[in-house]
Protein backbone atom coordinates (compact mmCIF):
# COMPACT_ATOMS: atom_id res chain seq x y z
CA UNK A 1 0.00 0.00 0.00
CA UNK A 2 1.36 3.33 -1.24
CA UNK A 3 1.21 6.51 1.09
CA UNK A 4 -1.58 7.92 -1.04
CA UNK A 5 -3.47 4.61 -0.28
CA UNK A 6 -2.65 5.21 3.14
CA UNK A 7 -4.47 8.15 2.82
CA UNK A 8 -7.30 7.49 0.80
CA UNK A 9 -8.02 5.13 3.35
CA UNK A 10 -7.87 6.84 6.46
CA UNK A 11 -10.47 9.04 4.78
CA UNK A 12 -13.12 6.53 5.12
CA UNK A 13 -12.30 6.02 8.97
CA UNK A 14 -13.61 9.59 9.03
CA UNK A 15 -16.77 9.00 6.94
CA UNK A 16 -17.53 6.17 8.72
CA UNK A 17 -16.72 7.54 12.08
CA UNK A 18 -18.38 10.59 10.89
CA UNK A 19 -21.60 8.89 10.28
CA UNK A 20 -21.43 6.65 13.82
CA UNK A 21 -21.40 9.99 15.73
CA UNK A 22 -24.35 10.96 13.91
CA UNK A 23 -26.48 7.79 15.19
CA UNK A 24 -25.25 8.25 18.76
CA UNK A 25 -25.83 11.87 18.58
CA UNK A 26 -29.87 10.82 17.32
CA UNK A 27 -29.82 8.61 20.04
CA UNK A 28 -28.87 11.03 23.00
CA UNK A 29 -31.74 13.76 21.16
CA UNK A 30 -34.30 11.32 21.55
CA UNK A 31 -33.40 10.09 24.96
CA UNK A 32 -36.98 11.34 25.87
CA UNK A 33 -38.87 10.81 23.31
CA UNK A 34 -41.49 8.42 23.47
CA UNK A 35 -41.15 4.72 23.07
CA UNK A 36 -37.74 5.26 20.97
CA UNK A 37 -35.48 2.29 20.53
CA UNK A 38 -31.32 2.92 20.48
CA UNK A 39 -29.45 2.77 17.34
CA UNK A 40 -26.02 1.16 16.97
CA UNK A 41 -23.95 1.75 13.70
CA UNK A 42 -22.54 -1.59 12.36
CA UNK A 43 -18.93 -1.54 10.88
CA UNK A 44 -17.53 -3.84 8.41
CA UNK A 45 -13.77 -3.64 6.44
CA UNK A 46 -13.10 -2.68 2.74
CA UNK A 47 -10.80 -4.86 0.70
CA UNK A 48 -9.84 -4.27 -2.74
CA UNK A 49 -6.68 -6.17 -4.62
CA UNK A 50 -4.12 -8.36 -3.32
CA UNK A 51 -1.03 -8.00 -1.48
CA UNK A 52 2.20 -9.96 -2.53
CA UNK A 53 3.61 -11.83 0.14
CA UNK A 54 6.10 -15.03 0.17
CA UNK A 55 3.52 -17.43 0.72
CA UNK A 56 1.51 -19.09 -1.86
CA UNK A 57 -1.38 -17.93 0.05
CA UNK A 58 -2.95 -15.17 -1.35
CA UNK A 59 -4.15 -11.61 1.35
CA UNK A 60 -6.55 -9.08 0.89
CA UNK A 61 -5.40 -5.74 0.75
CA UNK A 62 -7.53 -3.67 3.43
CA UNK A 63 -8.72 -0.15 2.15
CA UNK A 64 -10.58 1.26 5.07
CA UNK A 65 -13.92 1.04 6.80
CA UNK A 66 -17.52 1.63 6.34
CA UNK A 67 -20.74 1.90 8.06
CA UNK A 68 -22.55 -1.15 6.92
CA UNK A 69 -25.89 -0.72 8.74
CA UNK A 70 -27.79 0.38 11.75
CA UNK A 71 -29.12 -2.30 14.09
CA UNK A 72 -31.82 -1.32 16.30
CA UNK A 73 -32.24 -2.20 20.30
CA UNK A 74 -36.48 -3.08 20.61
CA UNK A 75 -36.11 -3.26 24.38
CA UNK A 76 -39.07 -2.67 26.27
CA UNK A 77 -37.96 1.40 27.68
CA UNK A 78 -38.88 2.49 31.17
CA UNK A 79 -42.28 2.80 32.25
CA UNK A 80 -43.85 6.55 33.29
CA UNK A 81 -46.54 6.90 34.57
CA UNK A 82 -49.07 9.17 33.71
CA UNK A 83 -52.44 8.25 35.66
CA UNK A 84 -54.08 8.78 32.29
CA UNK A 85 -56.31 5.77 31.08
CA UNK A 86 -56.12 6.46 27.65
CA UNK A 87 -51.99 6.45 27.75
CA UNK A 88 -50.98 2.85 27.54
CA UNK A 89 -47.76 0.91 27.07
CA UNK A 90 -47.00 -2.48 25.80
CA UNK A 91 -44.40 -4.40 28.13
CA UNK A 92 -43.62 -7.20 25.03
CA UNK A 93 -43.02 -6.83 21.99
CA UNK A 94 -46.10 -5.50 20.42
CA UNK A 95 -46.88 -1.99 18.11
CA UNK A 96 -50.06 -0.35 18.33
CA UNK A 97 -51.69 -0.10 14.96
CA UNK A 98 -53.08 3.74 13.60
CA UNK A 99 -54.37 4.43 10.42
CA UNK A 100 -54.45 8.29 9.02
CA UNK A 101 -57.91 7.81 7.86
CA UNK A 102 -60.82 6.98 8.80
CA UNK A 103 -62.22 3.13 8.97
CA UNK A 104 -58.99 2.29 7.71
CA UNK A 105 -58.81 3.71 4.33
CA UNK A 106 -55.57 5.88 4.70
CA UNK A 107 -51.84 4.50 5.64
CA UNK A 108 -51.19 2.19 8.46
CA UNK A 109 -48.14 2.90 11.17
CA UNK A 110 -47.29 1.21 13.66
CA UNK A 111 -45.99 2.84 17.12
CA UNK A 112 -44.72 1.84 20.42
CA UNK A 113 -45.77 5.65 21.32
CA UNK A 114 -49.48 4.99 23.44
CA UNK A 115 -49.97 8.61 24.38
CA UNK A 116 -52.98 7.90 23.16
CA UNK A 117 -56.57 11.25 23.76
CA UNK A 118 -60.12 11.08 22.75
CA UNK A 119 -60.98 13.60 19.77
CA UNK A 120 -63.93 15.39 19.32
CA UNK A 121 -65.29 12.55 17.50
CA UNK A 122 -65.04 9.81 20.80
CA UNK A 123 -62.27 7.98 18.74
CA UNK A 124 -58.96 7.12 20.32
CA UNK A 125 -56.51 8.89 18.11
CA UNK A 126 -52.24 9.18 18.72
CA UNK A 127 -50.77 12.75 19.00
CA UNK A 128 -50.97 12.80 14.86
CA UNK A 129 -54.54 12.33 15.20
CA UNK A 130 -54.19 9.00 14.07
CA UNK A 131 -57.29 6.72 14.56
CA UNK A 132 -56.02 3.59 17.23
CA UNK A 133 -57.05 0.68 15.45
CA UNK A 134 -58.90 -2.10 17.29
CA UNK A 135 -58.35 -5.97 17.05
CA UNK A 136 -61.55 -6.52 14.81
CA UNK A 137 -60.27 -4.29 11.95
CA UNK A 138 -62.02 -1.12 12.97
CA UNK A 139 -61.65 2.29 14.72
CA UNK A 140 -61.55 2.67 18.51
CA UNK A 141 -64.78 4.90 19.06
CA UNK A 142 -65.10 5.06 23.05
CA UNK A 143 -66.82 8.24 23.68
CA UNK A 144 -70.36 6.21 23.59
CA UNK A 145 -72.13 3.07 22.62
CA UNK A 146 -75.51 1.93 21.37
CA UNK A 147 -78.06 -0.14 24.11
CA UNK A 148 -81.17 -1.13 22.85
CA UNK A 149 -81.21 1.43 20.47
CA UNK A 150 -80.07 3.96 22.83
CA UNK A 151 -77.16 6.06 23.07
CA UNK A 152 -75.22 5.82 25.90
CA UNK A 153 -72.27 8.71 27.24
CA UNK A 154 -69.34 6.73 28.66
CA UNK A 155 -68.06 8.85 31.95
CA UNK A 156 -65.36 6.69 32.87
CA UNK A 157 -62.86 4.00 31.11
CA UNK A 158 -60.75 1.39 31.87
CA UNK A 159 -57.60 -0.82 29.93
CA UNK A 160 -57.00 -4.31 31.21
CA UNK A 161 -54.01 -6.05 30.08
CA UNK A 162 -54.78 -7.45 27.24
CA UNK A 163 -55.97 -3.99 25.69
CA UNK A 164 -59.88 -4.71 26.36
CA UNK A 165 -61.48 -1.28 26.90
CA UNK A 166 -64.49 -1.08 29.17
CA UNK A 167 -66.55 2.09 29.53
CA UNK A 168 -69.19 2.94 32.14
CA UNK A 169 -72.17 4.33 30.97
CA UNK A 170 -73.99 7.28 32.50
CA UNK A 171 -76.54 4.41 33.28
CA UNK A 172 -74.04 3.51 35.28
CA UNK A 173 -73.42 -0.01 32.93
CA UNK A 174 -69.98 -1.16 31.95
CA UNK A 175 -69.78 -1.55 28.59
CA UNK A 176 -67.02 -3.52 25.96
CA UNK A 177 -65.42 -0.51 23.53
CA UNK A 178 -63.06 -3.08 21.97
CA UNK A 179 -59.79 -3.93 22.29
CA UNK A 180 -56.64 -2.28 21.08
CA UNK A 181 -55.13 -4.13 18.12
CA UNK A 182 -52.01 -5.44 19.18
CA UNK A 183 -49.32 -6.52 15.93
CA UNK A 184 -46.00 -8.39 15.99
CA UNK A 185 -43.40 -8.75 13.67
CA UNK A 186 -41.13 -12.18 12.84
CA UNK A 187 -38.60 -9.51 12.10
CA UNK A 188 -38.57 -6.41 14.07
CA UNK A 189 -35.15 -4.86 12.48
CA UNK A 190 -37.37 -5.32 9.12
CA UNK A 191 -39.45 -2.08 10.69
CA UNK A 192 -39.05 0.97 8.69
CA UNK A 193 -38.70 3.97 10.96
CA UNK A 194 -40.90 7.00 9.60
CA UNK A 195 -40.50 9.66 12.46
CA UNK A 196 -43.39 11.05 14.99
CA UNK A 197 -42.57 7.73 16.72
CA UNK A 198 -44.26 5.29 13.89
CA UNK A 199 -43.23 2.53 11.51
CA UNK A 200 -44.43 1.60 8.90
CA UNK A 201 -43.92 -2.58 7.29
CA UNK A 202 -40.60 -3.61 5.86
CA UNK A 203 -40.22 -6.22 3.28
CA UNK A 204 -37.82 -7.98 5.52
CA UNK A 205 -39.98 -7.89 9.04
CA UNK A 206 -42.36 -10.90 7.62
CA UNK A 207 -46.05 -11.31 7.59
CA UNK A 208 -47.69 -9.96 11.02
CA UNK A 209 -49.17 -11.22 13.35
CA UNK A 210 -52.07 -9.69 15.45
CA UNK A 211 -54.58 -10.32 18.21
CA UNK A 212 -57.98 -10.26 16.10
CA UNK A 213 -58.65 -13.82 16.67
CA UNK A 214 -58.39 -13.94 20.34
CA UNK A 215 -55.04 -12.79 22.13
CA UNK A 216 -51.29 -12.64 20.62
CA UNK A 217 -48.94 -13.56 23.50
CA UNK A 218 -45.77 -12.63 21.63
CA UNK A 219 -47.12 -8.95 21.96
CA UNK A 220 -47.04 -8.80 25.20
CA UNK A 221 -48.95 -7.11 28.60
CA UNK A 222 -51.02 -3.44 28.12
CA UNK A 223 -50.32 -1.01 31.04
CA UNK A 224 -52.79 1.54 31.38
CA UNK A 225 -52.09 5.10 32.86
CA UNK A 226 -48.63 4.83 31.75
CA UNK A 227 -46.42 5.61 29.06
CA UNK A 228 -43.42 3.68 27.38
CA UNK A 229 -39.70 5.65 27.52
CA UNK A 230 -36.87 6.19 25.50
CA UNK A 231 -34.19 2.76 25.90
CA UNK A 232 -31.26 4.79 25.69
CA UNK A 233 -28.99 4.61 28.07
CA UNK A 234 -26.94 7.90 27.78
CA UNK A 235 -23.91 6.80 29.99
CA UNK A 236 -23.00 4.11 26.99
CA UNK A 237 -23.96 6.97 24.62
CA UNK A 238 -21.29 9.09 26.49
CA UNK A 239 -18.72 6.44 26.29
CA UNK A 240 -19.44 5.62 22.10
CA UNK A 241 -18.99 9.10 21.44
CA UNK A 242 -15.82 9.36 23.18
CA UNK A 243 -14.71 6.42 21.39
CA UNK A 244 -16.07 7.64 18.01
CA UNK A 245 -14.31 10.64 18.55
CA UNK A 246 -10.89 9.13 19.08
CA UNK A 247 -11.06 6.42 16.40
CA UNK A 248 -12.32 10.08 13.81
CA UNK A 249 -8.77 11.61 15.66
CA UNK A 250 -6.98 8.88 14.86
CA UNK A 251 -7.75 8.53 11.13
CA UNK A 252 -6.83 12.60 10.75
CA UNK A 253 -3.78 11.57 12.22
CA UNK A 254 -3.16 8.91 10.09
CA UNK A 255 -3.95 11.78 7.52
CA UNK A 256 -1.49 13.98 8.71
CA UNK A 257 1.48 11.21 9.03
CA UNK A 258 0.60 10.32 5.75
CA UNK A 259 1.07 13.88 4.09
CA UNK A 260 4.35 14.47 5.80
CA UNK A 261 5.98 11.42 4.36
CA UNK A 262 4.79 12.66 1.03
CA UNK A 263 6.31 16.02 1.34
CA UNK A 264 9.85 13.80 2.35
CA UNK A 265 9.56 12.34 -0.77
CA UNK A 266 8.79 15.68 -2.44
CA UNK A 267 12.04 17.05 -0.83
CA UNK A 268 14.35 14.78 -2.28
CA UNK A 269 13.87 16.04 -5.82
CA UNK A 270 14.48 19.00 -4.68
Amino acid sequence: MGVSNAMYTAVTGLDTFGSALGVVSDNIANANSTGFKTNSALFGDLVAGIMATQSSQQVSEGTGTSLVGIATDFTTGSTQKTGNWSNVMIQGNGYFDVNTAAAGAGVSFYTRDGAFKVDQNGYLVNEEGYRVRSSAGGDLKVDTTVDAGATITMVSWSVDSTGKITGTGANGTRYDLGTLRLTTFPNQQGLIRKGSNLYTQGADTGTPVTNAAGTNPQAGQVISGAIEGSNVDLAKEMVSMIIYQSDYTANSKAITTANNMLDTVVNLVR
